[in-house]
C-alpha cells in the first residue's frame, strides 16, 4: 500500500466521529466513521486460525499476505494519500497491526468512562419511546442500573473498548 495508513480507535462517545469529520476537511485525507475493515480483518484472521482445520494448509507468509491484502484492496480506490481507518477493535489487534503495518499509528480517543456511560444513558432517555438495539431484552434495559451493567459487560460496547484500550496502552507496542 503506497498510502499512509493510520487508525482511530478508543472509547465510544469520545470524539472519534468528530475527529474523522475534522480530518476529512483535508483533501489529502480519507477518514470515515467506523469502517467494516476491522470486521473483515477479524473474520479472515479467524478463518485462517488453528480453530479452522484448513489452517494447516496456510503458511505464515500466506497468512500475512492475505491479511495485508485486505487493507491494500479495501482502500485501493481511495485517491487520498493518507487513510484514517476508524474502529474500536484496532486497539485489540495491535500486535497484528504492528506486524503488517510497522509504521502505522493509532489515535486513541478517550473520555472518562463514567461520562461515556452517562452519554449513553442520556441518549437512551432522549429516545425513551423506542427500543434500543444495544440491549437484547427488557431485563437489560429496564433501569439505569441494568443498562449500565449491560454496557459494562465484557462483550459489550463500553467494556470491550475499555479493555482493548488498556491492552494497547500497557502493551509493548504502546509507543
Amino acid at each position: 500500500m503506497s498510502k499512509k495508513l493510520y487508525f482511530i480507535s478508543g472509547l465510544p462517545r469520545s470524539g472519534s466521529t468528530l475527529l474523522a469529520a475534522i480530518l476529512r476537511q483535508n483533501p489529502y485525507f480519507h477518514a470515515a466513521m467506523s469502517s467494516p475493515l476491522a470486521g473483515l480483518f477479524s473474520s479472515l484472521l479467524e478463518s485462517m486460525s488453528s480453530r479452522n482445520e484448513g489452517s494447516v494448509l496456510i503458511n505464515e507468509q500466506q497468512r500475512k499476505d492475505v491479511l495485508k491484502g485486505v487493507f491494500d484492496n479495501f482502500y485501493a480506490s481511495q485517491e487520498e494519500a493518507v487513510i484514517f481507518d476508524t474502529n474500536r477493535q484496532w486497539c485489540a489487534k495491535l500486535p497484528a497491526l504492528k506486524q503488517l503495518h510497522p509504521d502505522a499509528k493509532i489515535i486513541c480517543c478517550v473520555r472518562n468512562v463514567a461520562w461515556v456511560m452517562n452519554s449513553f444513558e442520556k441518549s437512551f432517555r432522549k429516545n425513551a419511546l423506542q427500543n434500543n438495539k444495544m440491549f437484547n431484552n427488557a431485563a437489560e434495559s429496564n433501569t439505569v442500573y441494568s443498562r449500565l451493567d449491560t454496557l459494562g459487560q465484557r462483550d459489550r460496547v463500553v467494556d470491550f473498548a475499555w479493555s482493548a484500550l488498556k491492552e494497547a496502552f500497557y502493551s509493548e507496542h504502546s509507543s
